[in-house]
């Protein structure tokens, strides 16, 4: 099977880590895998970089992300002309026509994995509200990445929608939170597909927490809360929510742990920059006692299922697919959406619970992620999902 991959990053960040795994998955099994992204990162010779014509600056100004590339190209390539199948990411981050959706789709069988809202809201890949204008999720405000200019959600919506007419794909979600949402919306109609994201459980496994806190200079009589952010105070994974939190518990039985791009100035604070290295983020995962997340967006959380596959209980909000993920007080504490004060007793609860129910919330994680949501599971059944669709066309 010959698979052609589109999307923003080859293998840099959630979504493209998602993509690289099933990159990887499908070229051990015999299939040759090719890509065009906008950013490509690694040194792959089947990963082909797709050049920016416009200036992001540009399509802010004129509040369109939508037409002012050109890609069509990509429809006259060896690449495409060659697969048998094509599997689109995020379409979004300056780079791509969508009106090449209708190019590609015309030729070849097409999924498209919604790893964010951005298809189903005129703008923004995460809209922070429920409200639904002619089958689009409205975004709350237009500064909300890809961000626009001035009002053009009306034409923005008509046209996805025109665009969404004309072209035959079928979607992938990674979530039910996610699924309910592309019910409601203009792709309602397509053909949906659920298939939880997975991680890579080799890699992010449970360690003896005594080693490796030693390995890693961390103290052994402190409990330890951790949290993880690429972004620099990105309100929308809460890093207010967690300085409120840090403020709030100064312990000297407790630290938190920063690691991203998000710096905390409260002394009991470790900040970390961003680990690259993904069996070092594995260590820090089994070092914590708590995994703090208090996203307020996520179709699914990834580093959610990251930590819970290393055995530590996750602290969060009831966001998008999260809870589909942790379940309340098995793997951790859901609190209810933006509350406070639910999030300091869901913290509470955690660090008040004795050792023999901290070690059976830790196997109960691990087990959870093993079973349901790795990277084998996840790329198997997107390789059904090929194989189901291609035998339509034959």
């Amino acid at each position: 099977m010959k698979i052609l991959k589109i999307g923003t990053i080859d293998k840099s960040g959630g979504a493209a880590k998602i993509s690289w795994s099933i990159k990887q998955f499908m070229e051990k099994r015999g299939n040759k895998v090719s890509m065009f992204v906008a950013d490509k990162t690694s040194t792959d010779s089947n990963v082909f970089k797709i050049k920016r014509t416009v200036h992001r600056h540009i399509c802010y100004l004129f509040s369109n992300d939508l037409d002012l590339f050109r890609t069509n190209w990509i429809t006259k390539t060896k690449q495409y002309e060659e697969s048998d199948i094509v599997h689109l990411h995020n379409l979004h981050g300056y780079y791509f026509n969508l009106n090449t959706l209708k190019k590609i789709t015309s030729k070849k069988p097409t999924v498209w994995t919604l790893h964010d809202m951005w298809a189903i809201t005129p703008h923004c890949a995460s809209p922070l509200t429920d409200e639904i204008k002619d089958g689009f999720f409205v975004c709350k405000n237009r500064k909300l990445y890809p961000r626009i200019f001035w009002p053009n959600e009306k034409y923005l919506r008509w046209r996805k929608r025109s665009i969404y007419k004309k072209s035959n794909f079928e979607i992938v979600v990674p979530s039910k939170w996610v699924l309910n949402k592309v019910k409601r919306s203009v792709l309602k109609d397509k053909k949906i597909h659920l298939i939880y994201n997975g991680i890579n459980n080799k890699i992010f496994k449970k360690e003896n927490k005594k080693e490796i806190r030693k390995k890693l200079g961390l103290p052994f009589d402190k409990k330890i809360v951790l949290f993880v952010s690429d972004a620099h105070k990105n309100e929308l994974k809460g890093t207010s929510f967690v300085e409120e939190i840090i403020k709030n518990n100064q312990r000297d039985d407790l630290i938190f742990i920063s690691i991203g791009g998000y710096e905390s100035k409260q002394k009991n604070c470790i900040n970390i920059n961003k680990i690259n290295d993904q069996k070092l983020l594995a260590q820090y995962y089994s070092a914590a006692d708590i995994f703090l997340y208090p996203s307020l967006a996520d179709t699914f959380g990834l580093v959610v299922a990251e930590s819970m596959s290393c055995g530590t209980p996750v602290l969060s909000f009831e966001t998008g697919g999260i809870p589909e993920i942790a379940l309340h007080k098995e793997n951790g504490y859901i609190a209810r959406q933006k509350d406070s004060k639910d999030l300091q007793s869901g913290l509470e609860y955690l660090l008040n619970l004795q050792p023999e129910e901290t070690e059976t919330m830790s196997k109960k994680c691990s087990d959870r992620i093993s079973h349901n949501f790795t990277e084998k599971i996840m790329c198997e059944n997107y390789l059904n999902l090929y194989k189901k669709i291609l035998n339509k066309y034959e």
